[in-house]
């Protein structure tokens, strides 16, 4: 078999790795130069492509095009589906900044081109250097290899995908605010016991100008319950990689069916 008998086979293999990449965590990051993105989808296309064994010879006719967009489908699915479960610590972080006051405080990510809160931008720090110290980005790796066992290189995606889909994606941002809510419940209750607090001594002691004795008090007890909390969030991030790995195993279901 020459290289150009290999050669479709390698495009579509590029093509898949490429658009995962593009959108999956970690590498769909704007300070992640593209050419390491491409690059990494094109040295692991060489590696693929000699244990990948289509039923039949891969051409370049009228059907090559359509196989080329269900590469590009399945790659972006894989890695948008598993990056939409990350924006929960960031959610976590807006209802944190928003009860404790630092939700004025936003800044702009270049990044990302939008304007993000501070707590959420930390927690998502956090949740990418826990990501690499337990290997994700390898688990992301065996799983968009994975996915051709699941969906053949040459095979079509089964009916229904679309609707499947759908309630896949629905699943997939229940859990999403889930994980959302058990990250920034203790931080939350923290400091709306402290509004209660505030509310007590308000009535108690009206003279006292709540609005400059507040905000401090509550910046200050978001601190120390954010330092407390980094254990739990640690726990909470195991659940969410455990999420975003049935999620994945879903999705290759659902593809691959």
């Amino acid at each position: 078999m020459n290289i150009l008998t290999l050669l479709p086979l390698f495009l579509l293999v590029f093509v898949r790795l490429t658009c995962f990449f593009v959108t999956a965590p970690l590498w769909m990051e704007r300070q992640i130069p593209a050419p390491f993105k491409w690059g990494s989808a094109f040295f692991i296309s060489l590696l693929v492509v000699g244990l990948i064994q289509p039923e039949q010879m891969i051409e370049m006719d009228s059907t090559f095009i359509l196989l080329v967009l269900k590469e590009v489908l399945v790659g972006l699915c894989l890695g948008f589906f598993t990056n939409l479960l990350l924006y929960a610590v960031q959610l976590a972080g807006g209802f944190i900044d928003l009860q404790s006051g630092f939700a004025m405080a936003t800044m702009f990510n270049p990044q990302t081109g939008i304007q993000e809160n501070l707590t959420g931008r930390y927690f998502y720090i956090l949740a990418m250097l826990f990501f690499l110290s337990i290997d994700g980005h390898h688990i992301l790796i065996r799983g968009v290899l994975t996915s051709y066992n699941w969906i053949p290189i040459d095979g079509w995606l089964p009916s229904g995908v679309s609707e499947n889909l759908v309630q896949l994606s629905l699943m997939i941002v229940k859990d999403m605010f889930w994980i959302a809510i058990l990250i920034a419940a203790p931080i939350v209750a923290t400091i709306f016991l402290v509004d209660i607090a505030l509310g007590i001594l308000a009535k108690t002691v009206p003279q006292m100008n709540l609005f400059v004795v507040g905000i401090p008090v509550k910046m200050v007890v978001h601190f120390i319950v954010l330092f407390i909390f980094i254990p739990v969030f640690i726990i909470v991030m195991e659940k969410l990689v455990q999420t975003m790995i049935h999620s994945l195993e879903q999705m290759l279901k659902i593809l691959g069916a």
